[in-house]
């Protein structure tokens, strides 16, 4: 069974900054899959990653959500030497925070910084209000 979560689903008040840390997120390239049919679906590591992602976070968030425009900062550390584009796992990062809740919805990210770190946690989130 696959417990849906949505942002309705918790009460946030609203905050200014929340950090918080998470397994790697998956690559832009394995999120979907497009069946024969045509029918694009999301990958089972994607919504395994997702489910999981969405209750760490709503968990290190303390019940709060940022509002309107935001800035969004993705610190990640590499699991191994392979190259991997740093770009390909803001798109999985960001959905995820909609989903959670601690976003009001991802058009409102109006700043982007990403960037690999050599020591740390394997995926730290800031997420800043630009409101006010």
């Amino acid at each position: 069974m696959t417990l849906k979560l949505r942002s309705k689903d918790f009460y946030m008040p609203d905050a200014k900054r929340i950090e918080i840390v998470l397994p790697l997120p998956p690559s832009a390239n394995a999120l979907w899959r497009v069946a024969k049919n045509g029918r694009v679906y999301a990958t089972a590591p994607y919504k395994n990653w997702k489910a999981a992602a969405m209750w760490e976070a709503a968990a290190q968030a303390h019940g709060v959500r940022i509002s309107g425009a935001y800035r969004l900062t993705l610190q990640v550390v590499a699991p191994d030497k392979r190259r991997r584009d740093l770009d390909n796992l803001l798109k999985a990062t960001s959905d995820m925070l909609q989903s959670a809740g601690l976003i009001e919805n991802d058009h409102f990210c109006r700043a982007l910084t990403a960037s690999w770190e050599t020591e740390g946690p394997q995926c730290k989130i800031i997420i800043e209000s630009m409101e006010g």
